[in-house]
């Protein structure tokens, strides 16, 4: 099926009982694409459906079979991971598809493959009702709870694509690489991970500034350079906070919190 043929699609069908984090997912998936279609939620497909099929009957969107595609870090695809593979890309582009797969997909995909734990996962599991009588009404409730992270996230990640070009840009014309200063938060780990940098400042919410420790790679916890130890207990006068992570750092003023960093630097 092409996406230009399921967005013309009337009907999808999805097994019937209990519900999981993947067919709620692929289900949510597939109204955002096509808000009109009626999904019908059964066992037993007849040879006249026509319609786009998921999750069940051994087709293309199924994984129910000892042939399912893995991805390349050995994480099998399940109906939510085969539909987002099959049209993502083309509606919304590499870095978008690639970071939901990542930070979202593959984790629901595994624990629907092999029942390892997963905490959004469980949370959708607990929509599934005592009363079969109520089933079709919570799997609906499941979907729309769904949906809405999911179109949350791809509009933050088209917005994360946006600020990663504008900081490769404010890192090329910085003098000091290794302490980025930003005039407002912008998502920065799949440019500066990769970079010289150690620190990030930006503005606070909370009202001064705060400096952020740059981790290895994105998505980790692995720093490059932590804040000092020291600094949990005895914390410099210049500064207001240091997180017992030692990731953060507040201060009242641009030229505290950079004084912060450069002091940070120069530790052993």
């Amino acid at each position: 099926m092409t996406l230009k043929e399921l967005k013309k699609c009337h009907f999808g069908l999805t097994h019937a009982g209990i519900f999981h984090a993947d067919d709620v997912f692929a289900t949510a998936f597939i109204k955002i694409i096509n808000p009109n279609i009626k999904i019908i939620r059964s066992n037993n497909i007849s040879k006249e459906f026509s319609g786009i099929i998921y999750d069940i009957g051994n087709g293309e969107f199924d994984h129910h079979n000892s042939s399912n595609e893995q991805r390349s870090n050995d994480i099998p695809y399940a109906a939510f991971g085969k539909l987002w593979q099959k049209f993502a890309l083309e509606l919304f582009g590499n870095y978008v598809y690639k970071k939901i797969d990542e930070k979202l997909i593959e984790a629901l995909d595994l624990s629907d493959n092999t029942g390892k734990s997963d905490t959004l996962c469980l949370a959708i599991s607990s929509f599934n009702p005592k009363d079969d009588e109520l089933v079709e009404k919570s799997f609906e409730e499941a979907v729309d709870f769904a949906k809405k992270i999911l179109e949350n996230l791809i509009v933050k990640e088209k917005q994360n694509e946006k600020d990663e070009k504008e900081v490769f840009e404010i890192y090329s014309k910085s003098k000091n690489k290794k302490i980025i200063v930003l005039d407002k938060y912008l998502h920065y780990e799949d440019t500066l991970c990769s970079k010289d940098t150690l620190y990030v400042i930006f503005p606070s919410k909370r009202g001064g500034f705060m400096a952020q420790s740059v981790a290895k790679r994105p998505n980790d916890v692995e720093l490059k350079k932590p804040f000092p130890e020291r600094w949990l207990i005895d914390l410099p006068p210049y500064l207001t906070f240091c997180h017992t992570s030692r990731y953060l750092i507040c201060a009242d003023t641009l030229n505290d919190i950079l004084l912060a960093c450069n002091e940070a630097i120069k530790e052993s």
